[in-house]
């Protein structure tokens, strides 16, 4: 139904948030001052020292802009921008810091300032329309920002790659490492999961710092990700963590890769000026997980290969602490399908494994066709069945119960 004079009714007025401006000075006057220029656009929120200010931008999102004095109790401008800049956070590490200057603040003061990042100077005493002019243009350059920020946020809750490393991330490994999980237990198939981590890296950064870190992480990854099979999902979890999720490897070609991994971590060594260093790495791999009882839950198998992972941290690091679930020999076992595409990919030593599980089953199956309708299908499997217990003595019981 359009309006019309009997319904249309007055609409109740949107009230729109203005621009925050944190206003930080020692002088109560000059924060009244400020307060009655800027009050019509902004709201405003006061500060008497660099203690309060910073307590006030870590605790509001909104602050756009701040306003600040440099000679104050407590914490001085100059500190309150060090804190400002020195932040790991974005919101905060990029906001506009106007400092207000009085006429007894020399050329040294100022370029201490604009040294440690500060985005404007506004001289003592105030020009209302200077002042204005600037609140508006870096409150607006503030909203920029945010938007930026929060657009960066969600891109990066959205992907699916780690930035830094090019490997998969934590919703990446949540993601693939749930279906494999899955299709081991449809399969009854083999699965490891192998989680490290780069012994002492917080030490490291500590020393070096984090761009010497980032590159250790990078050439982590390169080693994993050129040791780890094409079929295999590798991550990195944490700061230096990774995980490798080893879809049908068996727990001798598990730990072979395993060992890989480690050894070409421990053995890598790092040049940094003149000084040479190497980094080691403990891991935990747990392997059959796929078969093991509650299968599919991959966040607890993750768990257990992060359980085995810290112990191998707490016996020293620089090891792998591995552990295979014990599962019944009927869910070990392969299908016969699983069996031909490993010899088909050429992995007939995988293969091999799964024969002495199969091969009962196999001889039960042609002792049914002997025993069967068709003669000529009867001879055949009989044939088969001589040959195989032949070959393998421990499946001649198998032709005790034909007779």
């Amino acid at each position: 139904m359009l309006p019309n004079e009997t319904t249309t009714t007055a609409a109740r007025p949107v009230e729109l948030e203005k621009p925050v401006i944190l206003v930080v000075d020692d002088s109560a006057m000059m924060r009244r001052a400020l307060q009655r220029i800027l009050d019509e656009e902004f709201s405003i929120i006061e500060a008497k020292d660099g203690v309060e200010a910073w307590d006030v931008i870590q605790r509001e999102h909104g602050v756009q802009v701040v306003f600040t004095d440099l000679m104050m109790p407590n914490k001085n401008g100059f500190q309150l921008l060090r804190d400002i800049r020195d932040s790991v956070h974005a919101r905060i590490n990029q906001l506009p810091v106007i400092i207000l200057t009085g006429h007894e603040d020399d050329e040294t003061m100022k370029r201490r300032a604009m040294s440690l990042g500060a985005s404007d100077f506004i001289s003592k005493p105030f020009d209302p329309i200077q002042i204005l002019a600037r609140a508006r243009s870096y409150a607006q350059h503030g909203e920029t920002m945010k938007k930026l920020e929060q657009t960066r946020q969600l891109l990066a809750a959205r992907s699916t790659i780690d930035s830094l490393t090019g490997l998969g991330n934590e919703r990446y490994l949540s993601e693939h490492g749930a279906e494999l999980m899955a299709f081991a237990a449809r399969q009854n198939a083999n699965i490891s999961v192998l989680r490290l981590s780069v012994d002492k890296f917080d030490v490291l950064v500590r020393k070096a710092g984090q761009a010497v870190g980032d590159k250790v992480l990078t050439n982590v990854a390169r080693i994993i990700r050129a040791c780890a099979r094409r079929e295999d999902v590798v991550a990195r979890v944490g700061t230096a963590e990774f995980v490798v999720v080893m879809p049908g490897a068996n727990a001798r070609g598990a730990r072979k890769l395993a060992d890989r991994i480690l050894s070409l971590i421990n053995q890598t060594v790092y040049r940094l000026g003149k000084s040479r260093f190497r980094m080691t790495a403990s891991a935990g791999l747990l392997h059959n997980a796929g078969t093991a009882e509650g299968a599919g839950d991959f966040e607890t198998t993750l768990a257990q290969a992060t359980e085995l992972l810290r112990q191998a941290v707490e016996e020293g690091g620089r090891k792998l602490v591995m552990e295979t679930v014990e599962v019944g020999a009927e869910a070990a076992a392969m299908s016969l399908d699983q069996v031909l595409t490993l010899i088909r990919a050429g992995r007939e030593e995988e293969a091999l494994e799964a024969l002495p599980a199969w091969l009962p089953r196999l001889a039960t199956l042609l002792a049914l066709v002997a025993d069967g309708p068709d003669e000529t299908l009867g001879r055949a499997a009989r044939r088969f069945i001589q040959e195989i217990e032949a070959g393998v003595p421990e499946l001649a019981s198998l032709g005790e119960g034909r007779d």
